[in-house]
């Protein structure tokens, strides 16, 4: 569980720039011609789809880290296996395909899929994750307890000596590392439960507010065969309904729901955060279905969409991030430390009892 752990903080500390990395490994596909956006969501879709005739399941708005569209299509996948995702890559500025690729398999998305499922995605990995999440919770809890029954002095306590000896250096490390990150771990671990067990923290924040989120809303289809709106149609019926607010997503109707999802973000916000609300819209009049941006939500409501964004640290901006990222790699310094621990104690041990 420990080695799981180690593998679920390391690839969680690479997917908080996982985007900036993609961007970096691929610039090819990434790369407009100019800055201007003379492309439309419509004009987008209809370009997609001649590249590629698969079903689209978003449209990705550019922003600084991505600066093109970028739109995902979903292909004929096998039953209980991850969904068949490609991505179709459109310059802005002049319309042009940058590129095609296999999304589900790329680098930087399959290191996304090893810390979402540890691509055990038919073998309930998703929810072997969020276990591990309680583990952590658990192992940092308990830590904590540990620590606060053989303390001395604090600062000696939480710092690393100079000149110590192996073992002490293993101490100091591990106790050094658990207690300064011990407040992001904790909020790691009970974020990463929530995205993964909404349902076991829904009543739990119900104590402190009220939570009214249900799934995806649909509409009545219309009493005529009428015409379905145009994705541009759509963008602006969003932004007349919440103005202030930037694209980020855009998802046309799927076979769980009639309904256009779109995702939206404030103006010059971090990228990273990608979206703070959706708003759902009648595809045949686009009137505003369901509203779910933060000026219309709970504090309970808005904790339980936004725990993504604090599980990242984009919440806090590039410092938040950073902090997140550096966390990652915790597990890897508490399992090294704890494990070479507990083999100079084995080992100590063993010696008594040969000399007994």
């Amino acid at each position: 569980m420990g080695i799981l752990l180690v593998v679920i903080g390391l690839t969680g500390s690479f997917i908080v720039f996982y985007r900036e990395i993609d961007a970096a490994l691929n610039p090819g596909l990434y790369t407009p011609a100019g800055p201007q956006h003379r492309l439309k969501a419509a004009e987008v879709m209809r370009i997609a789809a001649v590249a590629d005739p698969a079903p689209i399941r978003s449209v990705i708005a550019p922003d600084r880290t991505w600066p093109v569209w970028v739109v995902m299509h979903s292909h004929a996948t096998e039953k209980a296996k991850y969904p068949n995702l490609w991505t179709t890559m459109i310059d802005p500025s002049n319309g042009k395909v940058l590129g095609r690729r296999d999304y589900t398999n790329c680098f930087a998305f399959t290191v996304y899929r090893m810390h979402h499922n540890l691509l055990l995605y038919d073998w309930w990995g998703h929810e072997l994750v969020g276990a591990i999440g309680f583990l952590l919770l658990g192992m940092a809890c308990s830590g904590l307890y540990l620590w606060w029954r053989e303390r001395v002095r604090f600062w000696r306590s939480v710092s690393i000596r100079r000149h110590a000896s192996g073992q002490r250096l293993m101490r100091d490390l591990h106790n050094t590392a658990g207690f300064w990150s011990l407040p992001l771990l904790a909020l790691i671990a009970v974020t990463g439960i929530g995205i993964v067990f909404p349902s076991v923290v829904r009543p739990l924040v119900g104590f402190v507010s009220t939570t009214n989120l249900d799934a995806p809303p649909t509409v009545k289809l219309p009493p005529n065969e009428s015409a379905r709106l145009s994705a541009n149609a759509i963008v602006l019926a969003a932004r007349t309904a919440k103005p202030g607010y930037e694209l980020a997503q855009l998802s046309p109707p799927n076979e769980t729901r009639n309904t256009w999802r779109v995702l939206l973000r404030p103006p010059g916000s971090d990228p990273a955060l990608r979206s703070r609300g959706a708003v759902w819209l009648d595809p045949w009049t686009g009137a505003l279905v369901d509203d779910r941006t933060p000026d219309s939500l709970s504090p309970g409501d808005r904790y339980m969409t936004g725990q993504l964004w604090l599980h990242n640290g984009s919440t806090f901006g590039l410092l938040g991030r950073l902090l997140v990222f550096a966390t990652g790699f915790v597990p890897l310094i508490l399992f090294v430390t704890s494990f070479q621990i507990w083999r100079w104690r084995r080992a100590a041990k063993n010696r008594t009892c040969a000399i007994v």
